[in-house]
């Protein structure tokens, strides 16, 4: 009884097994026959990111005669950047728009992009990670986690706004409770610059500023009209310290076993995406700040940044070994 008791187990273990490993040779269709791509977002649909998934699923839903289903769920409605990770690990999700920043807590390398001023400006940006970093990155990202990066959305530069007093110098940060991303390199820059920095989601950060748990918080200005911030702040100060891409991310797994020409399509799709949210920010930025303006806000920019790079200098060489020299001095050519 007990040698067929466990002959039993053995065989169901081994059959479920089996049905596993059948399970990956393809995605399966829906009963209309699609593929179906969920994309994650955390950010409202006046967003440019978002415009841009909105963009990926009109690019690919033509080019494949609707043999794609793309669904967009923004608003958070599936969470934020690190639960999309997991989603996509999982298999429950299969694109979702993530930040470097949290994608550094997966992988060393992409820590470059918190390194306050090392990019001069989207340009310089987008020139580096087109002269090799882009690959070595995306080859990096795959081995590590099994997300692949269809599509570079980088966002105009990253500054101040709060509702305690503007910022000129760095002395302005002293004691200030500034909502930052989950990145080791983003607290350490603000504890620099003398502030108090507080690792928040996306999807906390307007109810952190409106109940006073933080003062203000660092953003492309498009975020805080798109989030309705300006709402819960008073100033705007445009430090520009960090300009940091978010990636349409792919779970590979879930891409490996798309049809080829599929494959190309998605690939294609995302880098035209992700240059049009690129465009999208560059080309409202202007329009953005006129706009908290008539809101209300109080914009100042900085002629001198040099309290702020002078304050944050000693982090290069504490994260050096950590991210890659080479990796570094790419921006520094």
């Amino acid at each position: 009884m007990k040698k067929t008791l466990v002959f039993l187990l053995v065989l169901g273990l081994f059959s479920t097994m089996v049905f596993a490993q059948g399970g990956k040779e393809a995605p399966a269709a829906d009963a209309k026959g699609q593929y179906v791509i969920k994309m994650g977002t955390p950010s409202n649909p006046e967003d440019n990111c978002v415009k841009a998934f909105f963009e990926f699923e009109k690019l690919v839903e033509e080019r494949t005669n609707g043999r794609v289903d793309v669904q967009v769920f923004h608003s958070a409605q599936l969470g934020a950047h690190r639960d999309y990770i997991e989603q996509m690990q999982m298999g429950s999700l299969q694109a979702a728009e993530i930040n470097t920043a949290v994608l550094s807590g997966f992988d060393s390398k992409f820590m470059v992009f918190d390194l306050p001023y090392l990019s001069r400006n989207v340009e310089h940006l987008q020139s580096v990670l087109a002269g090799g970093l882009q690959e070595k990155l995306n080859a990096s990202l795959e081995e590590s986690t099994g997300l692949k990066i269809l599509g570079w959305m980088i966002r105009s530069p990253r500054n101040i706004y709060n509702s305690r007093n503007a910022i000129t110098t760095a002395a302005d940060f002293n004691g200030m409770k500034i909502r930052v991303m989950e990145s080791p390199i983003m607290t350490r820059t603000f504890e620099l610059l003398g502030a108090v920095p507080v690792p928040l989601s996306a999807a906390e950060r307007y109810m952190a500023l409106q109940t006073g748990v933080v003062h203000g918080a660092e953003n492309s200005v498009g975020i805080i009209v798109s989030e309705k911030e300006y709402e819960v702040t008073d100033y705007v100060s445009l430090t520009a310290h960090n300009i940091t891409p978010n990636i349409i991310a792919f779970d590979k797994n879930y891409f490996d076993k798309l049809p080829a020409d599929i494959q190309e399509v998605l690939l294609q799709a995302g880098e035209e995406a992700g240059a049009f949210a690129t465009r999208l920010d560059s080309e409202s930025q202007q329009a953005t700040l006129d706009t908290l303006k008539s809101l209300g806000m109080k914009v100042n920019d900085i002629a001198d940044k040099s309290s702020f790079t002078k304050a944050v200098s000693p982090i290069y060489a504490q994260y050096r070994d950590e991210i890659g020299g080479d990796i570094i001095d790419a921006f520094l050519k």
